[in-house]
């Protein structure tokens, strides 16, 4: 509704405008009467009406003054203008004052009606335009977030080569580049797992935070973009060369001010994250990755508020320390499906990494992942795990990223393979057979016919060879070897009813060494040679050589 307020000294005046004149029908309300003009000026800086009558003669302020004083605050407010006189002066001055419309007194009601329903037009025209320009500039403000949003994911992922020229980015992505420098920072929040509304305090906490820094930023950046992603906001950074000295104190000062805004809440961590330094958009990929690097190491980190990629460090051959320390035991435990084993396992491997980070900032990082191919290889391999090993890793590496300590990288490994151990048993064919001996029975269905041993076996489902031929010999109620002998024994049977084959490529189609050995194990097995088995099912002694 439009806000309508009537000022003039006469009451009676006032009283008939209001019943004059149905205002709902033009959208409007009577908001507030005045008898003067200072309290009309007054009012008028209270409401804010958009339609003003007014009496030229009245005490405090005359109708031309009172209406110039609302002008040097408030030039959108419609005027229509109320008088005795019939003076040519008094409607100059009104004109020049930009009214709707200048009314005779005694006041008619035709009159009156007409002049509002000029002004109700006027506004409702200015409202429309209004509506107007806030829904494209809404629509354009989306459409530039989601341009940018989609810029954060290249960049992030490293998946695409950005244009050499800015003005083709700037194009693209609905960004404002410049030449300068290039730079990715990122804002966390981190919470430990024993903060009960974490899912409430983090993100208004981060909010909060991400737009004091947005704001700070903007002091020093020609262009600066922002997207938030569970508990971190990355900030893409372009600005001059000349303000590079004033980026870290901005950065101290607010991560001072975020600890200070903290404190009450124990469990809660700010730290700000940096990639290197570009120039160029050939180098996007390089700050982005350099910032990714300093986030997987800020829980190794943790003392580091403010991390930079000059203070990492690397050892690689650290990794396979760790992995060996408990690799056999986390294969048994993941063949016997043991999940409070395999928790207990990767537990171990965290907490020996954790002594020898200061080596190597990124040796967290680098036990998920190993850990990571190593369960989807399982489970997969089983045919539990149905995704690609790519999505798999995404999906993982982004519950990684927004983890805060070393036990959350260990719970999520182990509450996903959980996950993955309840869906295995939830297969009638898993409870029946251990994952270990299905793989080495689909194994041997596919590579029957070439040299298979215990240890090839074994290698497949990183059991020992004596491990796994007690777990044959326990499910299958024969051991592996006279599983194997069997399986060939009945591929040949096959073999021989075709006369296609004699019995030396019998005998090697299915799998045996030799000619002899084939016949020595089918006698066995069978109890009776191949020829005579040959000659049972076809009459004949075709093809026996």
């Amino acid at each position: 509704m439009f806000k309508v307020l009537i000022v003039d000294d006469e009451i009676y005046v006032v009283a008939l405008i209001q019943k004059l004149i149905s205002w709902g029908k033009y959208q409007m309300e009577i908001a507030a009467t005045a008898n003067d003009g200072v309290a009309a000026l007054s009012l008028v800086k209270e409401i804010v009406p958009d339609l003003v009558i007014v009496d030229v003669r009245m005490p405090g302020y005359d109708g031309l003054t009172f209406m110039n004083e609302v002008r040097k605050f408030n030039t959108n407010v419609k005027f229509i203008v109320i008088s005795g006189h019939k003076q040519f002066d008094y409607a100059r001055e009104a004109l020049r004052s930009n009214v709707a419309d200048y009314l005779l007194k005694p006041i008619n009601k035709e009159e009156l009606e007409c002049a509002v329903r000029r002004v109700y037009e006027q506004l409702a025209e200015t409202q429309q335009r209004e509506n107007s320009l806030k829904e494209i500039s809404i629509q354009l403000d989306a459409g530039r977030k989601q341009a940018q949003k989609i810029f954060f994911e290249h960049v992030l992922k490293g998946d695409i080569s950005f244009p050499c020229e800015l003005f083709s980015i700037n194009e693209q992505y609905l960004t404002h580049f410049r030449p300068g420098i290039f730079q990715m920072c990122a804002l966390v929040l981190d919470a430990s797992a024993n903060i009960s509304d974490s899912g409430k305090t983090v993100p208004l906490l981060l909010m909060e935070a991400r737009t004091v820094l947005f704001s700070a930023l903007q002091e020093l950046c020609m262009e600066i973009l922002e997207y938030t992603y569970k508990n971190i906001s990355f900030f893409f950074l372009n600005y001059t060369v000349e303000k590079q000295d004033s980026l870290l104190p901005v950065l101290k000062k607010h991560l001072e001010n975020c600890e200070r805004s903290t404190k009450k809440f124990a469990g809660l961590s700010f730290h700000i994250c940096l990639g290197s330094l570009c120039n160029e958009p050939l180098s996007f990929s390089d700050t982005a990755s350099s910032l990714i690097k300093c986030l997987l190491s800020r829980t190794a980190l943790w003392n580091k508020k403010l991390l930079t990629p000059s203070e990492l460090h690397t050892a690689p051959e650290l990794l396979n320390t760790i992995i060996d320390y408990r690799k056999e035991a986390l294969s048994n435990a993941l063949a016997s499906l043991n999940e409070s084993e395999i928790r207990r396992c990767i537990k171990d491997m965290y907490s020996r990494a954790y002594y020898v980070l200061e080596e190597d900032s990124l040796l967290y990082y680098r036990l998920y992942v190993k850990l990571l191919e190593k369960i989807y290889l399982y489970f997969h391999d089983i045919g539990v795990c149905n995704e690609s090993e790519t999505a798999f890793k995404e999906r993982m590496l982004k519950l990684y990223i927004s983890a805060s300590s070393p036990q959350e990288y260990a719970a999520s490994l182990s509450t996903e393979t959980a996950r993955m151990v309840a869906e295995n048993q939830l297969s009638a064919d898993s409870r029946s057979t251990p994952p270990p001996i299905r793989i080495v029975k689909r194994y041997i269905a596919e590579h029957y016919s070439e040299d298979i041993s215990l240890s090839d076996a074994a290698k497949i489902v990183n059991l020992s060879p004596v491990y796994l031929s007690r777990l044959f010999k326990k499910e299958e109620g024969i051991n592996f070897l006279d599983y194997l002998n069997q399986y060939r024994i009945d591929i040949s049977k096959n073999l021989l009813k075709d006369v296609k084959h004699n019995i030396l490529e019998t005998a090697s189609l299915s799998g045996f060494g030799s000619t002899k050995y084939f016949s020595k194990i089918f006698k066995k097995t069978v109890g009776i040679t191949p020829s005579e088995y040959r000659k049972r099912h076809l009459g004949t002694n075709g093809g026996e050589k």
